[in-house]
């Protein structure tokens, strides 16, 4: 055990400014001997004690005494790792426990360790008392005067005779042997005595126990020999069983092999030799994952066996032997013990090698489906962990699906979404997914930079070019980028004059620097982003458009988070985890706060959500974010056309998901009547909403309201 295991955390602490008479009460109060005095980061700096008090009074010293002028400065603390062993050592009552910081996080005492040890005392004993209790043979101990010290229920089996009756006295005075005690003044051990004791004959071990080179007691392990005899009478039933099963099996037409439930091979009939051409000597004894790497099996039933406690029949093949290239079926069927476990697994054997070709068929298709299912598995996994990517909906799965299928050509891309919507982190999947990863990514904001500067920062400047401008020039942001991508953020910033340069950049990919004449050609893939409508600046004459239709050859449009409400939630929960992490705290969110989330529109998207998120991690005093700590904004009731997700709880995200899914299907089927509607309404396949529907039970519900809906208009138009 350690110091933390036992220590008493988060101690009553005094502080220096704190006074004799304040210090007194806390005393009087807790019936403390001790109090620990730390500073304002709960730094341990001193121990100030009761025996402070009365000095200071005998010294007439006022009650406004502070305790920093009287504590204990040079103090003995341990660090919670601490073993109790090395801390029993230190000559000291009260101990504080400090971290590698010297942050007090606990106070120890030496009652503390008494209690720990005579509580391990007695576990140990419990224990041993446990084992003495379990064991199938008598145990009986005496100490040096032959005084019986130990005696376990076997003992009173086999014996007759009652512990109660026995612990205390003398083992020659319950006729138990009168050479036991013998062993205690020899020291010499005893093995193999045989000893008759009324009725019973029992077999007898006798072993001096010693103790620093000393004899303390004695020792008797004894069995009752009729138990014996009736072991051997069964090993003879066994043996006799086994000549039968012997006959049995060997008769059989069909090959049968035997495993024990380890996979080793216990025994192969004659028909299984002449099946599969191989020896049982070759096998027996030898487990079947070794039989497995020596080639001699390529598949093995009883694995498979095993692992699923029922019968299976697989198609398996011979490696070795003069029929090496067999096909044969095999079936396995387990056999349990009294506990339930597969205690041998049964093997039938035949030849069927004309289902050889059918087999290889099937096996090259399951290995395809496999294989391919396990690259589209590993290109999703690899794809959402880029960069901490939290997409839960279907919108943002067919984003960054369609992402990295991007990432593998080198297609000039146009990004487009609201601000906030999480556009950088799309331009960085297709480069981290596409075969520039391991050149850079550069990123430019093309608003953030002034008109004058950004040209220069573009594409370079040769030595002189300007006023102000480096000796030796400087490389432009497309030079940077040279094996690499160029990341143009907000693109619709961009100037007319430059959006020139940048046409000629993506027609001829070469680029010209500031100041220069000499045109160099680059190898550079361009992502281009932004939060405006391109297409409207063209007509206005703001954006080329022979720009725009080279930005544009392929165009991902990233949905606003208002559009993806179930990617909320594992955002809240991504965003929690990483500002407590960050700030070393652990904040929770209340559910009432999520569903506030959910219903809020996030004209800001992910951005306001993560700011939202750390704000509130940061400020909110309660471990529980509550809807009283969120904003104004927030605060206000949420207009009610919003729909919203109910849980009584934390749930799965997937539960989560669901619940929402059935919830917004069974709403727009109840308000807009039909699948057709409901589904260009939620943006999905009208077969989609059939699927869905009838996966969920909802579809006859909602066709009850809807047809109640519509009874009532009619007899509204009847009574006009």
């Amino acid at each position: 055990m350690l110091v933390q295991d036992i220590m008493t955390p988060n101690p009553v602490t005094l502080e220096p400014h704190n006074t004799c008479g304040e210090a007194a009460e806390i005393f009087l109060r807790y019936n403390f001997d001790v109090l620990p005095v730390v500073d304002e980061k709960n730094k341990l700096i001193g121990l100030f004690t009761r025996a402070h008090i009365i000095r200071a009074y005998l010294n007439h010293k006022p009650p406004e005494t502070k305790v920093d002028t009287l504590m204990i400065k040079d103090v003995v603390k341990v660090l919670p790792t601490e073993s109790l062993k090395d801390t029993w050592e230190i000559p000291v009552s009260t101990l504080p426990v400090v971290d590698k910081e010297g942050i007090l996080v606990g106070i120890l005492t030496r009652d503390d360790l008494i209690r720990a040890f005579y509580s391990e005392a007695g576990r140990i004993k419990d224990e041993l008392t446990t084992i003495l209790e379990s064991a199938h043979n008598g145990i009986v101990a005496i100490n040096s005067s032959g005084e019986i010290v130990t005696f376990n229920s076997a003992a009173e089996r086999i014996l007759g005779i009652k512990a109660e009756d026995a612990i205390g006295k003398h083992v020659e005075d319950i006729t138990f042997s009168d050479d036991f005690f013998e062993v205690v003044k020899s020291g010499k051990p005893q093995y193999g005595q045989k000893q008759v004791i009324g009725n019973t004959t029992i077999v007898t071990n006798r072993t001096p126990i010693l103790k620093d080179g000393k004899v303390i007691g004695a020792v008797a392990i004894f069995q009752d020999i009729s138990e014996l005899e009736n072991i051997s009478k069964e090993l003879s039933a066994v043996k006799a069983l086994n000549k039968e099963l012997d006959a049995i099996i060997e008769s059989s037409y069909d090959g049968i092999y035997i495993t024990d439930g380890e996979g080793i091979t216990l025994r192969a009939n004659s028909a299984f030799e002449r099946i599969t051409g191989l020896k049982e000597s070759w096998v027996k004894g030898k487990s079947i994952q070794e039989l497995i790497k020596q080639g001699i099996f390529t598949d093995s039933v009883t694995l498979q066996v095993v692992k699923k406690r029922e019968p299976v029949t697989i198609i398996q093949g011979i490696g070795t032997g003069n029929k090496s290239g067999l096909k044969v079926m095999v079936t396995g069927s387990p056999i349990f013990d009294d506990k339930g476990n597969v205690e041998q697994v049964v093997i039938n054997v035949r030849d069927l090698t004309e289902l050889n070709n059918v087999k290889m068929q099937l096996e090259k298709s399951k290995e395809l489906t496999l294989r391919y299912h396990s690259e589209l598995e590993h290109l999703r996994n690899q794809q959402l962990k880029l960069d901490n990517i939290v997409a839960q909906s279907t919108e943002m799965k067919k984003v960054f699906d369609f992402a990295a299928r991007v990432a593998q050509v080198d297609s000039t891309v146009l990004i487009t979404g609201e601000s906030g919507s999480g556009k950088e982190i799309v331009a960085k999947t297709i480069h981290k997914l596409s075969k520039r990863k391991d050149g850079p990514l550069i990123q430019i904001n093309c608003g953030a930079i002034p008109e004058n500067l950004l040209e220069s920062e573009l594409f370079g400047y040769e030595p002189g070019a300007f006023t102000g401008a480096s000796k030796e020039g400087k490389l432009g942001m497309f030079e940077l980028a040279e094996n690499g991508t160029l990341f143009l953020d907000e693109i619709g910033e961009l100037p007319l004059n430059l959006q020139v340069k940048l046409l000629r950049v993506l027609q001829e990919r070469e680029i010209v620097r500031v100041g220069g004449i000499k045109p160099k050609k680059i190898n550079v893939r361009i992502i281009a982003a932004t939060n405006k409508d391109l297409e409207k600046m063209v007509e206005k004459g703001m954006f080329r458009e022979d720009l725009y239709y080279r930005l544009n050859v392929v165009r991902i449009k990233i949905p606003p988070l208002r559009e993806r409400k179930t990617d909320i939630p594992p955002l809240i929960q991504h965003f929690l985890r990483k500002f407590n992490e960050k700030y070393e705290m652990n904040k929770k969110i209340s559910p009432e706060v999520i569903e506030r989330l959910i219903a809020y529109d996030w004209p800001g998207n992910v951005r306001e959500l993560e700011n939202l998120i750390e704000r509130l991690v940061v400020i909110v005093i309660e471990d529980i974010i509550e809807l009283k700590h969120l904003p104004d904004y927030l605060q206000a009731s949420i207009n009610s056309d919003h729909f919203q997700v109910s849980v009584s709880g934390i749930i799965p995200l997937k539960k989560a998901s669901e619940d929402l899914e059935k919830q917004l299907i069974s709403k727009a089927l109840q308000k807009y009547g039909s699948t057709r509607k409901a589904a260009q309404i939620l943006e999905v396949d009208q077969a989609t909403i059939v699927r869905k529907a009838k996966k969920y039970n909802i579809t006859n519900e909602a066709r009850k309201k809807i047809k109640s809906t519509r009874d009532k208009d009619k007899v509204a138009n009847n009574n006009k």
